[in-house]
């Protein structure tokens, strides 16, 4: 089973359920900042929070004509895009996220981190891991904390065979997010293509010990298993091969 069977839209919520912050970390200055606050109309804002707290409340259906109602307000309320791609996600229409996702990209000339990151985890979904690798790493260069981007990034470098980069990125998610056992399902897939068996079974006991009744559980127990029993005929191959006293 291939990393990309494994994705599920569980994992797009992990990057779409951040805190959310009502102006870009990217701007500038605080001047900034005040002068773009300043000039968002009350009732826009308050559409926007109710949009929030409706999907906050996991009303993804009812949140959208407050953000509808936001934008009819403030065309260039590029966070409401952003919230409308996250309940979009929610509610599997993908298609429509997606254009969400880059239209708030383009209201905030890519300054702002959050659409980047989750447009990123579609694309990897759709396997444009070229478009993907580019759009996360603008969303990293915006908020290099961020676990999920970093997570993200590893798929997209896995897609391109990009082996080194790939385990790069998922370690520095795991330095994000210790306790996230998807890391290492991608980490064993990468350990896997490597054939470097003795990393793939550590990797599989990792995600067993976070998440033993998991998603992937039984796929990982099998493949443990079958890791282990490779790993004991070469050793036993090898004790064989050496002289006899």
């Amino acid at each position: 089973m291939t990393s990309r069977a494994r994705i599920t839209f569980w994992l797009l919520f992990a990057c779409i359920c951040v805190p959310l912050h009502l102006i870009a970390q990217s701007q500038s200055n605080s001047s900034t900042v005040s002068v773009r606050e300043l000039r968002i109309p009350p009732k826009a804002l308050r559409a926007f929070e109710q949009g929030v707290e409706r999907l906050e409340k996991e009303d993804p259906e009812g949140s959208l004509p407050h953000f509808q109602r936001a934008i009819l307000e403030y065309a260039g309320y590029y966070e409401a895009y952003d919230r409308m791609g996250a309940a979009y996600l929610k509610l599997w229409r993908v298609m429509e996220a997606e254009q969400a996702f880059r239209k708030s990209i383009d209201l905030s000339g890519g300054q702002y981190a959050h659409p980047l990151i989750a447009l990123g985890a579609i694309l990897d979904d759709q396997e444009k891991f070229a478009e993907a690798m580019t759009v996360i790493r603008s969303g990293l260069n915006l908020d290099p904390g961020s676990w999920t981007g970093h997570y993200y990034l590893g798929l997209a470098l896995f897609g391109l065979n990009r082996l080194k980069e790939a385990e790069e990125s998922a370690r520095e998610a795991l330095l994000r997010k210790a306790d996230f056992p998807k890391v290492h399902i991608l980490l064993a897939d990468i350990h896997s293509r490597e054939k470097d068996f003795d990393s793939l079974l550590n990797d599989l006991n990792e995600y067993l010990k976070l998440a033993p009744d998991g998603p992937d559980s039984g796929w990982a127990k099998a493949l443990r298993d079958s890791v282990q029993r490779v790993i004991d005929q070469s050793h036993n191959a090898t004790a064989l091969a050496q002289p006899q006293p």
